[in-house]
């Protein structure tokens, strides 16, 4: 082999070497590797399996949520019905109100008109009666009796009134 260039010692060494930096490596780096491989694998079946049953569950809290919509909505409806009667009810009630209330007010208001307009009235003829009897002094140029004129002028606004 020492024509070839083969030196036999350097080739067993070589050999021995190569075999001890296998088994060293298959020791130190193969099998630790490949239980860390093996546990990672272990770990992603385990999330896919959680992932599977958190997809099971939210399917499962979507469905009860939705009966609970369901279910609330349909409440909600009967609610709504209800206060719709009752505001109709109340509403009539008002109404019934108003009205007596509007017709009191109306009563009211003709018996404080008619209460106004004599009121009114009374004054009117107290100040007609007033001017009469100055217009009366002036046009005579003296005192007349007052309590003559007085009864002229009611008498006269007597008549009008009628």
């Amino acid at each position: 082999m020492e024509k070839l260039g083969i030196n036999l010692g350097m080739l067993v060494s070589q050999i021995v070497n190569f075999t001890l930096m296998v088994v060293l490596l298959t020791i130190l780096l193969y099998r630790p590797i490949q239980r860390m491989l093996a546990e990672r694998r272990d770990r992603i079946a385990r999330s896919m399996a959680d992932v599977d049953e958190a997809r099971a569950a939210a399917a499962r809290a979507q469905q009860d949520y939705d009966a609970r919509i369901a279910e609330a909505q349909r409440k909600a409806q009967e609610i709504i019905g209800q206060a719709a009667q009752a505001g109709e009810k109340v509403r009539v009630e008002i109404e019934a109100e108003a009205r007596r209330e509007a017709e009191v007010i109306r009563q009211k208001a003709h018996e404080e008109a008619a209460a106004e307009k004599a009121r009114v009235l009374s004054e009117v003829q107290s100040q007609i009666a007033s001017l009469s009897m100055t217009a009366t002094e002036r046009v005579l140029g003296r005192a007349v009796d007052a309590k003559a004129q007085r009864e002229l002028v009611d008498q006269v606004i007597a008549e009008l009134g009628k």
